[in-house]
């Protein structure tokens, strides 16, 4: 708010968006971070409007607890000194801080923002995803255009109840808002609190008494509402004071004010006193359109903040140009781009001359924010990888290309002048300003309709967005906070999901707090490419004539995305060499498991489940299984059905209007269509859902009528047959177990963004069972973003596990599919079902979760899943977490080694299932996926540093993590990403890949030393002294040039397969081209064995595979021998012949338990 009396006293309110940062895609084991050209071009345009000091709750709070001497009673109320630090927020000035930290640092005299507001939890993000993604895409950054800012002191304010002054009270009466009472005890109070609070006394609005003895105040409101969100910008008032006799006149709104009044700044209310003594006082709105009054208002100092002079409407400020770095820059380069960001995303400051991007902008012109991001891109040459705008807002446009301010909509304000919008097909809803357009056709459904509304901020930001889309720019729409989505303003929400359709990206991305902005970002940088392969062709793992072999790709085009999990006949036995081999697809595909037909929302509502509460003094994460629909469904269901695990507190839902109760949640998770135009779900009143709420679509960017959601590089998919482990037949009844299983139903695993692990039968496709972790249940109601979470980001394994090691019995082992969630923050075991006869043919479904266990902030390796050892009989789940404390140069990362019995959730021995690897030096952590060596009992891993550890397993991660011990260190040293082991006539050998390299080593004892190593350089040997030399590549094969290794090499029958990417030239358009380089272990030269690929000898070394980024390859094995299916991230084309082959192996099979192991 602004006033004109007295000194220039402004007022900011403004309605919080919110904003929460850019999360790091996660790196896949496939699919490891690769700089590619061409290089997507993106400006981030973020709106820094005052508001942006706020909180994600909505209070102003920079500045606070650094006040003078005079008033540091106030931080016991309106100046607090701390606050908690919220899930997922580092503080930028005092990173080690967990529990609470200071909302203000001192440094030196300067005042630095240390506090979770949003303007730092944006720059935490997008600094993040700077970091990750330069690599591979060039960025800019945009804020608004504003001049002549200067530093002010803020005060909060809080507003009387409308029957009259403020009340004071020691005890707290339910229904009535209170507020620590800053006058509290003020004759001991520091003096000028003292002063100010008699000077109020003395006024006669309060005895003394009542005002120095009463804990509390009551208000009406305060401007740390959500709503409100907004402080008072002054420098020439008391630290304490409150305003009466007023407000004059008695609302901002008609007939008082109207919107024509609004729009040119003609609003004003005043007081025609105040105490202590500062005269009259009013003030105006600003880009929240709030004022404030009650019959009185009272302000309390709190902390600084900006205000601006100018503010363009037009247009944007460049904060930092579009980088250029091209293919594969280099670490000076990369570093010098990201000092110009870190300069811009440093906290803000008490200093006026710091350049970091301040909260100063008293309205949000969005149109002339994006119209400053259209210019930047439209100076550059375009790039053919698309240019993309990402805009960030914590509040609605409020001010138009014409400088008028508008009232945001849905806003109280927006209420009282008027302000209204309609969206195509989507219903009225006038408390929020929404004119009702069901019905209307005239365009996409939730467009906005703009003849039909009046807010012109509004229009003018589509207009502007829409012009962007005509170019071919797509606009990701970012918003910050409560204040714009549905629980809070249903209008804010629609009017977002109108700037993302205008933008050719169908959907806006709320975020309510840190984790959920990473995700946000982390799902758009993942649509960047249309459609992606998720992983390469699955099979059995023994192939016969006729098999069936699966594929996952996702389509990933807002309003289209889908996941798909395909399953294509192959050829008969081959009649002659001219003949296709053993397991090459012939045909269409038989089945894709999304369908309705075979995951239909009816077996959803029954085959869909979840884990229990876990019992007193059970294993962590552990519990019973039972289905969404009679744990979460509530009373009002017709289906209604309590029982022991009903838990309707697990959903933790926060009703609003489009999700009125859980019974809408379910809805909408079995039949994904649900309330939306087009759903061809038979007999949905036979299901029991609840009526839709009209208007309200559940989609989210989601293909109508289609089951699976969308799959990300992160996701994973893998065949499941009868049990058949050879490193098992010598434990105690696994022969009988094995036998017992053996005609079990064969499945076909997947996980989902729509975030379960599915099951399909591996022959019809036909869903047979689906689970989702408990932890994700809380998750649903956010249907907007649940998708963009990706929270089943990992890979799994399956495993048979024993849960005794004294005389098991068949009856003792179980399948379990054991795997990592979240990036590898989550870790679980789920135990399968048995069957009791050889004749018995039952699918092995979710009986049982063991053991659960989530880290909070933790990442895993590469997102690889446990690593399966048998340690005395028994099976343990063995696993790495790295959590990060700190940020940007103080940033350490601490690498944890887990050991967890599969079955039983416990270690070995004693109670710890976990440790630090306390042996790896300061800076260094795990960085590679994991390799284990059954015979030894060694794990293998490589770190960050470019060293190659081993350690011995135990089952006691305590016992073993103090004794790893590095072997071996790559020339030069660099991040490993892949470590492989292998023995050869007797003798052991370990290979490291790092992003561009791939070494091979020679183990002795202790020591090792390097047989060979190539890059896209060259291929090197040591020379007498060690040095590792070029030498010719008919000696050892270089990488293709310029390229970079893309997923885990294989090795197959002494054939290390090496998957390389070689992206374009910066001149070119495309996807790249992905290779697999095939090297003879031992030498580094050409293979000694006979490759085949399409009836063709492979005779270079090298096998192109077209487009795409590749992929690792699973080894299978086949009557005619050992095969692998190439893939990459193109999905393959199947209208060719023989698109999906398999490449032939010769030699020995050195995987016995592979070649044993007949499904």
């Amino acid at each position: 708010m602004k006033t004109r009396i007295r000194n220039t006293i402004t007022l900011s309110v403004s309605l919080a968006l919110m904003l929460t940062p850019w999360a790091t895609l996660p790196t896949d084991a496939g699919t490891t971070t690769t700089s590619t050209q061409p290089r997507p071009q993106i400006v981030i345009a973020i709106g820094n409007s005052q508001s942006m000091d706020g909180d994600l709750s909505g209070a102003i709070m920079t500045g606070s607890g650094q006040l003078s001497s005079g008033l540091t009673s106030l931080y016991n109320s309106s100046s607090p000194v701390n606050y908690t630090v919220p899930s997922g927020f580092t503080p930028p000035l005092t990173p080690t801080s967990t529990a609470s930290a200071p909302y203000t640092v001192n440094q030196n005299g300067t005042l630095y923002d240390n506090g979770a507001s949003r303007l730092n939890v944006a720059k935490a993000g997008i600094a993040s995803v700077l970091s990750q993604y330069l690599p591979s895409m060039d960025f800019a950054l945009e804020d608004y255009s504003t001049g002549d800012s200067s530093l002010y002191t803020t005060w909060v304010y809080y507003m009387s109840p409308q029957s009259g002054g403020f009340q004071f009270s020691n005890t707290q009466t339910s229904g009535n808002r209170y507020v620590v009472n800053p006058c509290y005890q003020y004759s001991s109070a520091s003096s000028s609190v003292k002063s100010y609070c008699t000077s109020i006394a003395n006024a006669g609005l309060y005895t003394s008494g009542k005002l120095a003895n009463n804990q509390y105040m009551q208000i009406g409101s305060s401007s740390d509402d959500s709503s409100i969100n907004d402080v008072l910008y002054s420098n020439g008032n008391s630290g304490l004071f409150d305003t009466y006799n007023g407000p004059n006149p008695a609302t901002p709104y008609p007939p008082n004010f109207s919107l024509a009044n609004y729009e040119s700044g003609s609003i004003f209310v005043s007081y025609n006193s105040s105490a202590p003594n500062n005269g009259a006082f009013g003030t105006s709105p600003t880009n929240a359109g709030y004022v404030p009054y009650s019959p009185q208002v009272m302000y309390a100092q709190r902390g600084f903040g900006y205000y601006v002079q100018s503010l363009s409407a037009t247009t944007g400020n460049q904060a930092v140009s579009m980088t250029n770095l091209g293919s594969n820059p280099s670490s000076s380069a990369l570093t010098t781009a990201m000092s110009s960001f870190s300069k811009k995303l440093a906290p803000e400051t008490s200093n006026t001359s710091s350049s970091e991007i301040k909260a100063l902008a008293y309205q949000s012109p969005l149109a002339g924010l994006v119209n400053g991001a259209g210019s930047t891109l439209k100076n550059l040459t375009a790039s053919c990888a698309g240019q993309y705008v990402i805009l960030v807002t914590d509040g609605l446009p409020t001010l138009d290309l014409q400088s008028n301010a508008w009232p945001p909509l849905g806003s109280a304000a927006g209420q009282g002048y008027g302000v209204n919008a309609a969206f195509y097909g989507i219903a009225g809803n006038s408390a929020y300003g929404i004119n009702n357009d069901t019905g209307n056709t005239g365009g996409p459904v939730g467009a906005l309709d703009a003849p039909n509304t009046n807010d012109q901020a509004l229009i003018d930001t589509i207009a502007s967005i829409q012009a962007l889309a005509s170019k071919g720019i797509k606009t990701y729409v970012v918003g910050l906070g409560a204040g714009v989505d549905s629980t809070a303003n249903p209008a804010a929400y629609a009017a977002l999901n109108a700037m993302a359709i205008a933008g050719g990206t169908g959907q806006e991305y709320p975020a309510n707090n840190v984790p959920a902005f990473n995700a946000a970002l982390s799902s758009i940088a993942g649509q960047i490419f249309s459609s992606i392969a998720v992983s390469a062709p699955v099979a059995p793992t023994s192939i016969t004539g006729g098999s069936l072999i699966y594929t996952a790709t996702s389509n990933n085009v807002p309003g289209a995305i889908a996941g798909h999990i395909q399953a294509y006949g192959t050829v008969a036995l081959p009649s002659s060499s001219a003949s296709a081999p053993v397991g090459t697809a012939s045909g269409a595909a038989v089945w894709d498991a999304g369908a309705p037909s075979l995951m239909p929302a009816a077996t959803r509502q029954t085959a869909l489940f979840s884990t229990t509460a876990t019992s007193s003094g059970a294993g962590p994460g552990s519990g019973t299984i039972d289905t969404l629909q009679n744990i979460g469904n509530n009373s009002s269901s017709p289906n209604y059905s309590p029982g022991a695990f009903y838990s309707p507190g697990t959903f933790a839902l926060s009703a609003n209007t489009c999700v009125p109760n859980i019974s809408t949640i379910l809805a909408y998770t079995f039949d994904p269509s649900f309330n939306t135009a087009g759903d061809s779900t038979p007999n949905i009143s036979g299901l029991g859902f609840p009526s839709g709420v009209a208007g309200c679509s559940y989609l989210a960017g989601r293909q109508l009528n289609w089951m699976l959601g969308g799959l990300s590089p992160n996701d994973h998919v893998q065949y499941l047959g009868p049990p058949g482990n050879a490193n098992l037949l010598g434990i105690g009844g696994y022969v009988p177990f094995a036998r017992n299983n053996s005609g079990r139903e064969k499945l076909v695993l997947l996980t989902s963004n729509d975030g379960f692990l599915y099951a399909v039968d591996a022959a019809t496709g036909k869903l047979v069972w689906g689970w989702m972790p408990r932890s994700f249940l809380a998750n649903l109601q956010y249907y907007t973003s649940f998708q963009t979470g990706q929270y089943f980001d990992g890979a799994f394994t399956t495993t048979d596990a024993a849960d005794t090691s004294t005389s098991p019995q068949a009856s003792d082992w179980a399948s379990y599919v054991v795997g990592a969630a979240g990036g590898g923050a989550y870790h679980y075991a789920l135990k399968l079902s048995s069957n009791g006869s050889s004749t018995a043919t039952s699918a092995p479904t979710p009986s049982a979760q063991t053991w659960g266990i989530n880290v909070a902030g933790g990442s895993s390796p590469q997102e690889q899943a446990p690593i399966i050892v048998t340690v005395g009989g028994m099976q343990y789940a063995v696993f790495v977490v790295n959590t990060t404390t700190g940020s940007g140069s103080s940033a350490a990362t601490k690498s944890t080694l887990y050991e967890v019995n599969v079955a039983t959730g416990q270690p070995a021995t004693g109670t710890a299932l976990s440790s630090w690897l306390t042996a790896l030096p300061s800076g260094t952590y795990v960085n590679s996926s994991l390799t284990y060596v059954p015979t030894t009992g060694t794990l293998w891993f490589g770190d960050n540093n470019g060293g190659v550890w081993s350690l011995n397993i135990s089952g006691s991660a305590p016992s073993d993590a103090g004794n790893a011990t590095q072997v071996a260190t790559t020339s030069p040293a660099a991040a490993i990403n892949y470590v492989g082991y292998t023995e050869i006539s007797g003798l052991p050998y370990v290979w490291a890949a790092t992003a561009s390299e791939i070494t091979t080593f020679a183990l002795s004892g202790g020591s090792s030393n390097i047989l060979w190593a190539s890059s896209g350089t060259s291929g090197y040997q040591p020379n007498s002294s060690g040095t590792l030399t070029a030498v010719s590549s008919t000696t050892v094969m270089p990488l293709q040039s310029g390229g970079q290794i893309s997923a885990a090499p294989v090795l197959v029958n002494g054939v290390l397969v090496v998957p390389v990417y070689v992206p374009p030239s910066g001149s070119t358009c495309g996807a790249g081209t992905g290779f697999y380089d095939l090297f003879d272990l031992l030498t580094g030269n050409l293979p000694k064995i006979t490759i085949t690929y399409k009836n063709n000898a492979v005779t270079n070394g090298v096998i192109a595979l077209g487009a795409g980024i590749p992929l690792s390859p699973a080894v299978y094995v086949t009557p005619t021998g050992t095969v692998i299916y190439p893939g990459s991230s193109t999905p393959p084309n199947t209208t060719t012949p023989n698109s999906i082959s398999p490449i032939q192996f010769g030699g020995n099979v050195m995987n016995k338990p592979i070649a044993w192991r007949q499904y």
